[in-house]
């Protein structure tokens, strides 16, 4: 069977072909899977966490949880128990406190994957009987305590890692709650996998003090233009095909170190000569038109996504309005954020932005800039990814760096919109709160 275009470019969900080891990131993900600690895989989207993990992971043999932004901790938790060949049935009860909204108090019929055994004793709670071919328990627990969710995996001898994908569409309330859930399982010999969408170090330790020196964090960032060079290397021998020199460098160039744009523009490029599958003899491809043609698909590409993202950030928040003081125009920062994006292009965002140089901007062209204090430009950076969430903008565009207090891009795609995109027209046809 003919190796095909798609497993070797390309954005997948599955490894491609043209994958490469990185010292600076593989080996230090390897150690880490030889410690105890917990792992946090992070970068910028489409920067190749997913396929960092599955290349030394097998998911199937593992526990692997995709999030999205109505994911709840109780979500997490039973979908883990359900995939551990734990069967649950639970009796709900209702509550105001942390606990019944996390975590459900009550008690749950558990078919335990594991055979044979003989009546358990000791304890009153633990209602117990043997079957033919399995057992069966009724065990009082509480589905948001780690505690009580690491006794039953320790119970049925889990010993396999738990995937979290996609942990940043969690809000920031429970990420900081599972923070602290994290602890306890590192403590309980539960390891977890947790791969997000940010740039920030030490974000979880950030939650909870405690983390430090039980976490092994692993950023996929940054790629090196060696890197690239042996992707496309590797991605051509696959394909039996060439790329001519001045191609690669042009390449590298227009990918603005983003390994996802890369892989989506040498598969365009390959669509445009003609490759679809690994050629019979050495094919070489040339740099025009093909480049200038995958170029072009790209950007238009990302244009109709990343331009309603941004129209989408600048509408802000429905209450927006109601939270203004009576009789004063609302300040309407998501839409002057938005416009200080598009104002200042590729060059100044590059690198990120500094709050302070971010909260002039805005002062420089607000309808009320005196009033544009540091706690609003708190609440408006704090509440990015809820933002983001709220208006199904996935992967995130962008996200703020409480550590580093900058600005910074998130999704690779958005540097190739910003350079290619006619930032101008974009602003002059985004929409005003000010007009309604």
């Amino acid at each position: 069977m003919k190796t095909k275009l798609e497993d070797v470019f390309g954005v997948s969900s599955k490894p491609v072909l043209s994958y490469v080891e990185r010292d600076q990131v593989d080996k230090r993900f390897i150690e880490a899977l030889k410690s105890d600690k917990q792992i946090i895989v992070y970068g910028s989207s489409k920067q190749g966490k997913t396929a960092l993990v599955s290349k030394y992971i097998n998911y199937e043999q593992n526990v692997s949880v995709s999030l999205s932004p109505k994911t709840t901790i109780l979500d997490i938790y039973s979908s883990i128990l359900r995939q551990s060949g734990v069967s649950i049935q639970i009796n709900f009860s209702e509550s105001t406190s942390r606990e019944a909204s996390l975590g459900i108090v009550g008690k749950f019929k558990a078919t335990l994957p594991f055979f044979g055994g003989s009546e358990i004793e000791g304890n009153n709670d633990l209602k117990s009987s043997v079957s033919k071919d399995y057992e069966h328990e009724e065990i009082p627990f509480n589905l948001a305590l780690p505690q009580d969710i690491s006794e039953i995996l320790r119970k049925i001898k889990f010993n396999k890692f738990i995937i979290l994908e996609n942990f940043h569409y969690l809000d920031d309330q429970l990420q900081q709650e599972f923070a602290y859930d994290l602890r306890s399982f590192q403590e309980m010999g539960i390891r977890f996998i947790i791969l997000g969408v940010w740039r920030e170090k030490n974000k979880m330790v950030q939650f909870n003090g405690d983390l430090l020196d039980r976490i092994e964090e692993v950023p996929v960032e940054p790629w090196l233009e060696e890197d690239f060079l042996k992707v496309i290397k590797k991605g051509a021998e696959e394909l039996s095909i060439s790329f001519p020199q001045d191609l690669l460098n042009e390449c590298h160039d227009i990918s603005f170190k983003s390994i996802g744009v890369l892989q989506e523009i040498l598969k365009e490029i390959c669509i445009s000569a003609g490759i679809s599958e690994k050629q019979k003899t050495l094919t070489n491809i040339s740099h025009n038109p093909h480049l200038k043609n995958a170029v072009s698909k790209k950007a238009e590409d990302y244009l109709v996504r990343h331009q309603r993202a941004l129209e989408a950030i600048a509408s802000g928040n429905s209450n927006s309005a109601s939270s203004s003081p009576e009789g004063l125009t609302p300040l309407f920062l998501p839409y002057y954020l938005v416009r200080v994006i598009l104002e200042s292009g590729y060059e100044g965002l590059a690198n990120g932005m500094k709050r302070s140089v971010l909260q002039t901007k805005i002062q420089d062209i607000h309808h009320r800039s005196n009033n544009v204090r540091a706690s609003d430009m708190s609440n408006l950076l704090h509440n990015l990814a809820k933002l983001q969430n709220n208006k199904t903008i996935s992967p995130p565009i962008i996200d703020y760096d409480r550590s580093t207090k900058y600005l910074q891009i998130v999704d690779s795609t958005f540097y190739f919109f910003l350079r290619h995109a006619d930032l101008s027209e974009i602003l002059q046809e985004l929409p005003s709160p000010l007009d309604e």
